[in-house]
């Protein structure tokens, strides 16, 4: 199996916390993956739930074990079998469709896991450090080579029948919302608590699939060269594919630091100056001041007028500014990626 399709189990362990069973990968040498000992803290109800997480969309079963060892008579445990959808995007049209239509074979997975004779009392070992094989690779041979067999049963259930090695040449660019502005500001936190807003707010209902699927896994933040006053992208070969596939940006300041302000307005200038030179769409664009605990914003109004706000709408432009608190005001978080996705599609 390669990476672009992994399969996790994961245990809460009752000392450690979050802890994993057995993984198709080794997780800590995949970047952009979700962490799943996250997911399963903040999620304890049994079911089957999707989740996207960039470059990853993820479908998740909880379920629990009854137990004698355990505090509160259960194990709490997930599988998660997680896939790229930029690798499937050709084969699979909804991946999110495709991996719903998984949920049953995720449960038929953790009924099998339950009837594993000796998982229990492998759940309750004492280990001073976990290889990266995971918890199953304390267990005796018997057990492995069980649990080994019914893993690889239900990794090719879930594999697409697809062919899988279309040329990278061939693969569809994906569009992005682009985050810029001046150091300091917060923009990987703002990043970060995106996706931990996520974690929370996984089983609720408010948050459409549109934005796991293009807020989370195609938010990228630009890189800005100040002496050649151009920026580049993880996934773009220069300043003018970062153009041509932005779908969106945001740009983050510092509301307390004019400097700041000003450094992210000149950073503004040069991308729409770009956009009108490539002669390129208006994509809307969402503005944040940051609020820092303790400081002395500068007015909203203030910050319109040095952004242009009224003249750019006039123009056409779909643009708002927002000021936030980014690690405190989620409400506020939400509400402005709502109003960027309503003028994305």
């Amino acid at each position: 199996m390669s990476r672009d399709q992994i399969l996790c189990i994961s245990y809460f362990d009752q000392v450690i916390g979050p802890s994993t069973l057995y993984c198709s990968e080794a997780l800590q040498d995949i970047s952009e993956t979700p962490e799943l000992g996250r997911i399963l803290e903040f999620n304890e109800e049994e079911g089957t739930f999707i989740f996207a997480y960039r470059k990853y969309q993820t479908v998740n079963h909880i379920f629990y074990i009854d137990s004698e060892l355990a505090r509160g008579g259960k194990e709490l445990m997930m599988i998660t079998y997680m896939i790229r959808e930029a690798i499937f995007k050709d084969e699979i049209v909804d991946v999110f469709k495709y991996l719903e239509s998984k949920s049953s074979i995720l449960e038929e997975f953790a009924n099998e896991i339950k009837q594993l004779k000796g998982i229990l009392p492998l759940l309750h070992l004492r280990k001073a450090a976990l290889s990266e094989g995971g918890l199953i690779s304390l267990a005796n041979n018997e057990l492995k080579t069980k649990f080994l067999d019914i893993f690889q049963i239900y990794f090719k259930r879930l594999t697409p029948i697809y062919k899988l090695d279309t040329p990278v040449s061939k693969k569809r660019p994906i569009r992005k919302v682009f985050i810029l502005g001046p150091p300091r500001a917060g923009k990987r936190t703002f990043q970060k608590n995106i996706e931990l807003i996520q974690f929370l707010k996984i089983k609720g209902d408010d948050l459409p699939t549109r934005i796991y699927e293009v807020i989370v896994e195609n938010l990228e933040i630009l890189r800005f060269y100040e002496n050649t006053e151009t920026f580049t992208g993880e996934c773009f070969e220069n300043f003018d594919e970062c153009m041509y596939y932005a779908q969106g940006f945001i740009l983050l300041f510092n509301a307390s630091d004019k400097d700041s302000i000003m450094k992210t307005k000149k950073m503004f200038k040069i991308v729409d100056d770009k956009r009108l030179e490539m002669k390129g769409e208006l994509v809307p664009v969402l503005i944040i001041g940051n609020k820092f605990h303790n400081k002395e914003e500068i007015k909203p109004a203030e910050i319109k007028q040095i952004f242009e706000i009224k003249e750019l709408k006039q123009l056409g432009m779909r643009i708002r500014y927002f000021s936030i608190n980014i690690l405190k005001e989620d409400e506020r978080i939400m509400k402005a990626l709502r109003w960027l996705i309503k003028n994305m599609i």
